[in-house]
Order: C-alpha cells, then sequence, then structure tokens
C-alpha cells in the first residue's frame, strides 16, 4: 500500500487543476448569473437615497467622455467587463498554482524550492526520520489550506451578494502570498521553541500545522505577533497609531470589515468620513446598514472612551440619537443627569457633531421613516438646511 503515498506528477496536477478551476468557474458564474441582477440592487438602493435617475446600469457602456454628469442626475454607475477581470482572476489561478507547489511533496523531491524552504535550521528535530524541507513544505501547506479556505467561503459570500468583483481576485492572491510568507516565519519560530522546550514531534507538529492554518485565514494576527515578539525581544516600546478599529463599530463582523478596508476604509475615522453615495453603488451593503455604521462612527470619533460607555448605557448608540435628543438644547440636563455626564462636555460634544462630515445625509436618512413626528423634524434642523444639488454634489465628490 505504500505506493499510495507516493507523490506523483499526475496527482500533484489534478489537485492543482481542481484548486485553480474553482477561481475560473466562479468569475464566469458570477458574470453570466449574479450580475445582471446587480444592477437593479445599485438603482434601488440610489433611490432609496433621493436619487431616481442612474446611468449605466442597464449595461450599456457608457463613454468616459459621458462620466462627469449633469448634477441634477444621480450618478453614472459602470459594471466591470470582461477585460476587468482577466488579469486578477489569472493572477489568483497563478498565485494557487505557485503557493500550492511549494508546499508539494512532488515539487519538493526534485529540489525545485532549493533556498526557498528552510534547511538549514533542525526545526522539528527529526533529521533521522524525515528530510527537513519535507517538514517545512508540510507546515506550509496548511497555511495555504487556512488562505485557500477562507478565499473560498469569501468568494461563495460575494458570490451571493452580488459582489464579486475584480479586487475579489487580487485579494485572493495576495493572500495566499502573505499566509505563505509570514505562516513560514511563525512555523519556524514556533517549531524550534517548541521542540527546545522538549515538545513530542508529533504534538509540535500538530500545533505548528493548527497555528499556521489559522494564519492563513488571518494573516494579520500573524503578523501582528511577529511585531509584538520582536519588540519584546528589542526592548522597544509599543507605539500604535491613533486610530480605531473597525470592530468598534456594533454589527460589523470580521467579513463586512473586510469589504470595507476593500474600499479603502481601514478604521473608524475612514468610516466617519466614508462617501456615502460610492459605498451604496460600490458593496453589496444596504442603505440602511451603510448610515448605521457611519453614524455610529461618528459618534465613536469625536466622543471620549467613558462618553460612549455613558450614552450606551441610557441607549445613546449613535451620534443621531445624540442630536435628536438634544436639539435645541432641550433634554441635554436631562441625558447628562442620566449618563453621570458633565453637561458642559456634552454641550461641547454635540456641538462638535454638529459640524461633522455625513452628519446631516445620515441624520436625515435616519429619521426619515420614523414615526415620531418631532423627531423627523429635529432631524432635518440639525444643522442649516442645504440644497438638493448641493447635497448631490457633496455625496459625489462634484466640484
Amino acid at each position: 500500500m505504500g505506493y499510495l503515498t507516493q507523490p506523483t506528477l499526475l496527482a500533484f496536477l489534478l489537485q492543482v487543476t481542481a484548486l485553480m478551476f474553482f477561481i475560473a468557474v466562479s468569475f464566469v458564474a458570477y458574470r453570466w448569473v449574479r450580475e445582471p441582477v446587480k444592477r437593479n440592487r445599485a438603482r434601488q438602493a440610489l433611490e432609496l437615497l433621493g436619487y431616481t435617475e442612474t446611468e449605466g446600469l442597464a449595461g450599456e457602456e457608457v463613454a468616459e467622455s459621458e462620466q462627469l454628469v449633469d448634477p441634477q442626475k444621480s450618478a453614472v454607475v459602470n459594471e466591470y467587463r470582461l477585460r476587468h477581470y482577466i488579469w486578477p482572476v489569472f493572477l489568483a489561478c497563478l498565485l494557487t498554482f505557485i503557493v500550492y507547489a511549494i508546499a508539494h511533496p512532488y515539487a519538493i523531491q526534485f529540489g525545485l524550492w532549493s533556498g526557498v524552504l528552510e534547511e538549514v535550521i533542525d526545526i522539528f528535530g527529526m533529521d533521522d526520520v524525515f528530510p527537513r524541507r519535507i517538514l517545512a513544505g508540510r507546515i506550509l501547506f496548511w497555511g495555504f489550506i487556512g488562505a485557500y479556505t477562507y478565499s473560498v467561503h469569501l468568494i461563495f459570500r460575494r458570490f451571493l451578494s452580488y459582489d464579486l468583483t475584480p479586487s475579489i481576485y487580487i485579494f485572493v492572491a495576495n493572500r495566499l502570498w502573505l499566509a505563505m510568507t509570514v505562516g513560514a516565519i511563525v512555523g519556524v519560530a514556533v517549531g524550534t521553541l517548541n521542540n527546545a522546550a522538549g515538545m513530542s514531534f508529533d504534538v509540535n507538529l500538530a500545533l505548528v500545522s493548527v497555528i499556521l492554518f489559522v494564519i492563513g485565514f488571518f494573516p494579520d494576527h500573524g503578523l501582528t505577533w511577529l511585531v509584538s515578539t520582536a519588540q519584546t525581544i528589542l526592548k522597544q516600546r509599543w507605539n500604535p497609531s491613533k486610530e480605531l478599529n473597525l470592530s468598534e463599530v456594533e454589527g460589523l463582523n470580521i467579513w463586512q470589515q473586510a469589504r470595507l478596508k476593500q474600499e479603502g476604509i481601514e478604521n473608524v475615522q475612514n468610516l466617519a468620513a466614508a462617501n456615502v453615495a460610492d459605498l451604496v453603488v460600490s458593496t453589496p451593503f444596504t442603505v440602511n446598514q451603510i448610515i448605521d455604521w457611519i453614524d455610529q462612527a461618528i459618534l465613536t470619533v469625536y466622543a471620549s472612551q467613558n462618553q460612549l460607555e455613558s450614552l450606551e448605557k441610557v441607549g445613546v448608540r449613535a451620534a443621531s440619537d445624540l442630536l435628536t435628543n438634544t436639539h435645541e438644547g432641550r433634554y441635554l440636563a436631562e441625558l447628562a443627569e442620566a449618563a453621570a455626564l458633565n453637561k458642559s462636555e456634552l454641550k461641547v460634544l454635540k456641538r462638535s457633531l454638529e459640524s461633522a462630515l455625513n452628519m446631516t445625509l445620515v441624520a436625515r436618512f435616519r429619521w426619515q421613516s420614523s414615526l415620531d413626528e418631532e423627531k423627523i423634524e429635529e432631524a432635518k434642523n440639525i444643522v442649516p438646511v442645504q440644497t438638493q444639488t448641493v447635497i448631490r454634489d457633496q455625496l459625489f465628490g462634484r466640484p
């Protein structure tokens, strides 16, 4: 039965072809089945924001000279064409082939990756049983499986949400390579330390494999570990940048955070100042979701941690909640007392929120369907009234 485990060229080619086949088929299926429906979803979402005229949503080509439209119209929304997908899909398939080949015994046994796989350090102390390069490739295989599993799940999610854009395939290619690189460094470090501590080979290999699978799924965790470990060894003080993670916003899971990051929204500050119309058109999220997240982000950016915790206890979780409950100074004292906050500080916070970018749009949309007529009127008057044309220009970034 030993021949069943012998790595062969046929086995390698069948396996890697199947892995790449899924990526290519996902693109074809999305173009034929899901993308036509996406246009109608984008049009309906824009109509919720009051934009009834759209161009480029019916599938027709729109000339570059027509990209800037009359401000009285809502927006030009172009779909991705075949040419936009060719390079990203090819890159994802190519990186799948390369990364899988690095970890596959058939490629390793011919010395194709000599100088790439670790052969200087005896990671697991098993030179008399397994070649070092085979063990290094084995742990990297689990890093690849973690990254590929994440990628498959991501593609499925984006397919179902009408959001399988070309950038997804570039993201998949980047994750495969990042997982392999970070996983290799972490695997060598953890495996060597466990071996030096006297851990048995089987337990050590299993533990490192699990760690690399997780790093493949979440490469950022591996990078964080590497940075913190290096700083501890070098006795450097941690100096984080002044940014708030997207996880601070309620209702944003890891998949939604990853999607926002692909739009250049890396933290809460970015989210608070995001272009609402761009997010509505470019992402699969509903208008209600986007408005709610931005509403929370604005309050998170301007309020202190103590203020956030105190306001949350009395049901104020977003900027528009605070403004509509304290419009023209009413209920300000009651809110300050209920939340055990200084009235003067709360008043300063209110003034700051009034000047925040996106606050007008968020407040008006948040309460436009409210059953409380008084609150609707308050929301309309939170900041000076702007004309519809000015709001439209602001939304779509027109001068």
